[in-house]
């Protein structure tokens, strides 16, 4: 995203997750890939929607634990909209060229949602 010529706002790395806000295109995008149980999602969604940050990209599994972070706290108690979006998943021996090119894919994909939803919003 940065080198779309996109404002970063913050950067914070945790080992290989990212915590970033940026501005496209006037409306701030919140972005955390740390999503995992007894992880930092929960006071970096609190620190996106303080932020006033319009979207919040989060990973996070679609049922359990973190599920019910992100629902509860984004949709019941701050009002945004949730769209759940799942990566590709390809396992073989020596799969790391496939996987690292399905990857790439899904962050497109991501991107113009993001994309898609800026539009929505101004």
């Amino acid at each position: 995203m940065k080198d779309k010529g996109n404002a970063l706002i913050t950067e914070e790395w945790q080992g290989e997750d990212i915590k970033a806000i940026f501005e496209i295109r006037g409306v701030k995008v919140g972005i955390e890939s740390q999503g995992d149980p007894d992880s930092l999602m929960e006071p970096t969604m609190e620190a996106f929607v303080i932020e006033n940050c319009e979207i919040i990209v989060t990973a996070s599994r679609t049922k359990s634990f973190t599920y019910k972070k992100v629902t509860d706290y984004l949709s019941d108690e701050n009002g945004y909209d949730i769209i759940w979006a799942s990566h590709y998943v390809y396992q073989a021996p020596n799969a790391d060229e496939t996987r690292d090119h399905l990857n790439t894919r899904y962050a497109q994909q991501v991107l113009q949602l993001i994309d898609d939803r800026i539009n929505e919003i101004i």
